[in-house]
């Protein structure tokens, strides 16, 4: 797998892009070159538009055989921060680190890389496929944003393939939960501190007690609550009349979630009606979950390509979402798999050369298997 594109060449190239979430211009411009030099007709959606980004979503397309399955290629071209002016090195094992100032970026430029190389492969050697669909997003990493804004209409195909998770080769995330974020705000009296304290209402003490009450951590094996955000400032001769919460929930099972979030937001209520506070309650669902049973067509057809590239199947339920949560709602079912970074989102992260090379041999592999794989 060589002759136009290097892994390591390509790889290194692509990591030292800057490309924060909504950053992404100068990403998006390399990889629709790269797309359209492998003979893949690219569209750009209006995605960048919709977020006030540079570029919006890539959606790019090689025909192939009508009597072979479609499918779908994804990853995301976004990084978290600190994520500029990275300077990687390969040490002595091909194992590939930033300089420890900034991420790496392999979640989730490694993903693009194999992709990449997957479809030169196909090209070079001319392997049998149906049509390939590759969608690589923006703004992934603050909230799957780029790929919310994906329409079914702009999505053509019947099996898809996320590379865009940690774990060894051969992981693949076969179920994973819904997530929901919430807000409350808590609205107090306003009252002198130090003078007429009686006369006030504390936000901040109302905030707290309902924190307290409310299920919080792990709930379950599927189900979670966490709160990110409590916010109630005011000066220390001032008795707090605002506080605002931000959290979320998440579950494998829709009904246990929203039983989480009914809890969440009575608690918040009991307790500002008991102290004679006010508690307003949002709610907003961020993606839905998934889980594909064993014999799902999918996921056999994951494993098969898995272990025809010499990885030993490894189906997780995980506890995160990505953009196969959001792509799966439209369509197409999809599914992510494991690429072998390690420490990501951190100035530790990394990952091996030859990972990145697996990981682009079970795209192949993924893209041109016939419909029956038993």
């Amino acid at each position: 797998m060589n002759e136009k594109y290097n892994v390591r060449d390509l790889f290194l190239s692509l990591v030292q892009i800057d490309s924060h979430s909504l950053q992404e211009g100068e990403m998006a411009a390399r990889c629709k070159a790269e797309l359209e030099s492998l003979g893949l007709q690219v569209t750009v959606d209006k995605a960048g538009e919709a977020l006030n980004g540079q570029t919006g979503n890539l959606i790019a397309k090689l025909p192939g055989e009508p009597n072979m399955p479609k499918v779908l290629l994804a990853a995301h071209m976004d990084t978290v921060r600190p994520g500029e002016s990275v300077n990687p090195r390969v040490d002595e094992n091909g194992v590939v680190w930033s300089d420890g100032k900034t991420v790496l970026g392999a979640d989730d430029k490694a993903g693009i890389t194999a992709i990449l190389l997957a479809l030169q492969e196909i090209q070079q050697q001319q392997l049998p496929h149906g049509d390939i669909q590759v969608v690589f997003t923006i703004a992934e990493e603050i909230g799957l944003q780029g790929a919310k804004q994906l329409r079914e209409a702009q999505l053509d195909a019947h099996f898809g393939l996320s590379l865009d998770s940690g774990g060894a080769l051969g992981t693949i995330a076969v179920a994973g939960p819904g997530q929901a974020k919430f807000e409350v705000t808590v609205t107090g009296v306003r009252a002198h501190a130090g003078v007429a304290p009686e006369r006030g209402v504390s936000a901040i003490k109302v905030a707290a007690q309902a924190v307290a009450s409310m299920p919080h951590g792990r709930i379950d094996e599927e189900t979670t609550a966490n709160i990110g955000s409590f916010v109630g400032e005011a000066p220390t001769n001032v008795v707090a009349d605002k506080v605002t919460i931000i959290g979320e929930a998440r579950s494998r099972n829709p009904e246990k979630r929203e039983r989480i979030l009914e809890k969440i937001e009575q608690a918040f209520a009991q307790a500002a009606q008991a102290a004679g506070a006010k508690a307003d309650f949002t709610q907003t669902l961020m993606y839905e979950g998934f889980d594909f049973p064993a014999d799902a067509p999918l996921r056999k057809r994951i494993e098969k390509a898995l272990h025809d590239s010499g990885f030993t199947p490894n189906p997780q339920k995980v506890g995160g979402g990505s953009d196969a949560n959001v792509i799966q709602t439209l369509g197409v079912p999809i599914l992510n798999i494991g690429l072998g970074y390690e420490d990501i989102h951190s100035t530790n992260e990394h990952i091996a050369l030859a990972n990145i090379e697996h990981a682009a041999q079970v795209a192949v592999r993924f893209c041109t298997l016939p419909w029956d794989v038993a």
